[in-house]
């Protein structure tokens, strides 16, 4: 007998339904209502990236350099200056290398630290470029013991030797990227500005949190342009200075464009000059005009500012502000580091 029509097609669609469900092809016909759509995974908090310095720890620093490449570049009677040391073929150069474009930096850090497994330095830029495009070229001048670890997904760090060195790389968000040389790829600065990032490490006190330091940060302002050592200075840095540096808590830099399109420079030493300060600061203009008139003053062009050095002091720091010519620094600069920069922007 005939099959009636309407009971082939009912068996039909419940074979179809059965093999859906053996080959993963129907589901939803397996358990009756479909399953409701997976919640989003909650956003994950912003990393603490906002100020780099933040990201630095102070234990173990030695020097600190921190800049504004972006700012200083937009400055139009700076351009050709700084074309003398850093001439556009090199940094596009050290663009195509490592996928950061300098000239597009907004902020940058460099840092040295003393560490048990030796000296380290540390690189960090807030850059323009491509994170993924950063971590590739990273990888690929790398010539062992290559590690990568995920912190979370937007907190990236990739370890291994560049030749005999060891290196650290560590991205953090879409923006900022820190580079590490020397060291302990696990335990040294890179590492730790990953954990600053993230929270991690709030009792730890960062580069400029506290201190002579963070006075002599405060001193300065938001110059383009910033450089701090802390003390104690021993050996041959603490004759430094005509000796102020023997009993110096920390000294610092700064350098921003000035009015009359030259670098107003100012250097403060920091310490207890609350019954010395018009004597120390004396001695510190004298420092300064030595250092001025010698070899290395001239080839800087110390020795010709726009405007003659100031010295002033007060209870916890002694100071000299001068006002040099950017071309004959630069040239100076570029005699005195051209090797070495060329090193860094290759």
């Amino acid at each position: 007998m005939a099959e009636a029509p309407g009971r082939g097609l009912r068996r039909r669609s419940v074979i179809g339904g059965l093999l859906g469900c053996v080959f993963g092809l129907a589901l939803p016909a397996c358990g009756g209502a479909p399953s409701p759509p997976a919640r989003p995974a909650p956003p994950l908090p912003p990393l603490a990236t906002a100020d780099l310095a933040r990201l630095l720890p102070q234990a173990g620093l030695r020097w600190l350099i921190l800049a504004r490449p972006r700012e200083i570049a937009a400055v139009p009677w700076l351009i050709p200056s700084i074309a003398i040391v850093a001439p556009e073929e090199n940094l596009a150069r050290h663009a195509r290398a490592t996928g950061i474009d300098l000239r597009q930096v907004r902020e940058a850090a460099i840092a040295s630290y003393a560490r048990p497994a030796g000296e380290a330095r540390f690189y960090v830029a807030r850059h323009s470029g491509d994170p993924r495009t950063i971590e590739r070229l990273f990888r690929r001048r790398l010539t062992g013991k290559e590690r990568r670890a995920l912190d979370r997904p937007d907190v990236v760090r990739v370890t291994g030797d560049i030749g005999r060195a060891p290196h650290a790389l560590v991205l953090l968000g879409p923006d900022v990227v820190g580079v590490q040389d020397g060291g302990s790829p696990q335990r040294g600065p890179a590492r730790v500005a990953s954990l600053y990032a993230l929270g991690r490490l709030k009792r730890s006190p960062t580069a400029l949190s506290e201190g002579p330091l963070a006075a002599l940060a405060a001193r300065f302002g938001p110059a383009p342009v910033r450089a701090f050592a802390p003390g104690p200075f021993d050996g041959e840095l603490a004759r430094g200075a005509r000796g102020l540096l023997a009993a110096a808590t920390a000294v610092g830099a700064a350098a921003r464009p000035s009015a009359r399109e030259g670098i107003a420079l100012a250097i403060a030493v920091a310490g207890d000059f609350s019954a010395s300060g018009e004597a120390a600061s004396e001695e510190l203009l004298r420092a300064w005009n030595e250092l001025a008139h010698g070899s290395f003053g001239h080839l800087l062009g110390l020795d010709a500012p726009i405007e003659p050095p100031l010295a002033t002091h007060a209870p916890d720091a002694v100071a000299v502000a001068v006002e040099l010519s950017p071309r004959a620094l630069a040239r100076g600069l570029a005699a005195a580091t051209g090797e070495r920069l060329e090193e860094m922007l290759r």
